[in-house]
């Protein structure tokens, strides 16, 4: 190898990341797939964003108000001492004086922050939801189309019975042209459904690769479907509902809006402002320097604002009456969730010892006794398509279920990756 194909070698190396290397070299689980969307979904960096303008309002909840500074320049000194000079005359300061409203606005930015971050915290349950619908979609197509070749597989060894083996020893079972077309008919049908599981599993993957970040052409493999793990008691799930990220965020909305009612009092009339003035004149025909203070104060005599405050309160009424529908909404997707959980969980092991494990000894003894010339070619497509259909419809059980566990954890406020509620900081307990 010269210098130039090794230095070719090398450089190409160096361009492959480090990402790229550590999603080829082992298959992605759900919790690898969700810690990466969580890395670049634009879901979570909106949330992160929130966040980032409630500490600002938390910033300037305590500010005061400017001061306001103004200068007056006349020729009244100039008129008195006949040199028409102008001179300023005048300095005022004034600033206004927030009494009794910094702490109501600093109680209604921390409520909003910690909103925020409970709002942030119901983002990532449905993020991992998200990851986990297509992630579960993706397994499903994959090993579907798994399922597919096989068929095909299996459906192409058949155009050989009757003739002879690759060794040129020839097979027991002769067929007659219309077994030879049945054949066919069984092989054109695997050649289809090999097709149709490409394009469900090529789309499939683009949109799991989308939602990571990932490019088109990277390959993927997942891990393969198993069966479906038993979930908490639900009084399990029921006790920890009341911790969900998004009922958290609508009381923490709560507070923030109840702390706004405080606000829009305090907020009725415009707060006083004082005034200090510097003011310099002729008295007793000398030039002398004079200061005054004032008080000024709003009188409410045709405007109270208290349309504010009923404003303020009524947006308190309806963000209560959202959390009496969202703990509703929740409660029940997680009792149906559950329920419908250990339907598919019962039916799934039925499925597979009293429909699939069957499907499949009857499927070899069936081909065994064809061979044989026992059975007729009916019988065998018969136990050909039994199986294969049953070991389908066992796939999208098991992608079922897995969908509804999702929808459990979710609905109960579990960590899809820990499945261990949200604690109030953001981290799984």
């Amino acid at each position: 190898m010269n210098k130039i194909t090794l230095f070719l070698f090398v450089s190409a190396g160096l361009i492959i990341s480090p990402l790229t290397l550590a999603e080829s070299a082992s298959p992605w689980t759900l919790n690898s797939s969700i810690q990466r969307a969580m890395k670049v979904a634009p879901e979570m960096k909106v949330a992160d964003a929130e966040i980032g303008k409630q500490q600002g309002k938390i910033e300037q909840a305590d500010a005061w108000p400017n001061p306001s500074v103004s200068l007056q320049v006349d020729d009244s000194l100039g008129l008195e001492d006949n040199s028409g000079d102008y001179d300023v005359t005048q300095l005022a300061i004034t600033q206004s004086l927030p009494f009794g409203r910094l702490t109501h606005q600093r109680q209604e930015a921390e409520a909003g922050l910690a909103s925020a971050e409970a709002q942030r915290r119901h983002q990532q349950l449905l993020l991992e939801y998200k990851v986990a619908q297509r992630f579960h979609v993706l397994q499903l197509t994959e090993s579907e189309l798994q399922l597919a070749k096989k068929r095909l597989e299996q459906a192409s060894r058949y155009q050989n019975t009757g003739r002879k083996h690759r060794s040129g020893d020839p097979l027991i079972r002769y067929l007659t042209p219309l077994e030879t077309m049945r054949l066919d008919i069984v092989l054109q049908v695997a050649k289809q459904t090999m097709e149709v599981a490409e394009g469900e599993f090529n789309e499939a993957a683009a949109s799991f690769k989308a939602l990571l970040g990932m490019s088109v052409d990277t390959p993927i493999s997942l891990t393969a479907l198993s069966s479906v793990p038993t979930p908490d008691q639900f009084n399990i799930l029921e006790n920890n509902l009341q911790l969900h990220p998004a009922i958290e965020s609508e009381k923490k909305n709560i507070s923030s809006l109840q702390a706004s009612v405080a606000v829009a009092k305090s907020k009725r009339f415009e707060a006083p402002s004082l005034t200090v003035t510097r003011e310099e004149g002729y008295y007793a025909s000398r030039k002398q320097d004079s200061t005054s203070v004032m008080l000024s104060v709003q009188v409410p005599l045709w405007n109270r604002n208290n349309g504010r405050v009923t404003q303020a309160r009524y947006m308190v009424h309806q963000a209560q009456a959202d959390l009496q529908q969202k703990q509703r909404e929740l409660q029940t997707n997680l009792h149906k969730s559950y329920l419908h959980l250990g339907h598919l969980i019962e039916q799934a092991e039925h499925y597979r010892t009293k429909l699939l494990s069957p499907a499949q000894r009857v499927f070899t003894l069936t081909r065994k006794g064809f061979k044989a010339g026992e059975l007729n070619i009916l019988t065998l497509i018969d136990a050909n398509n039994t199986y294969f259909d049953a070991q389908a419809r066992y796939f999208e059980l098991l992608h079922e279920g897995w969908l509804e566990l999702a929808m459990v954890r979710m609905s109960a406020g579990q960590s899809l990756v820990t499945n261990t509620p949200m604690s109030n900081n953001g981290e799984v307990k």
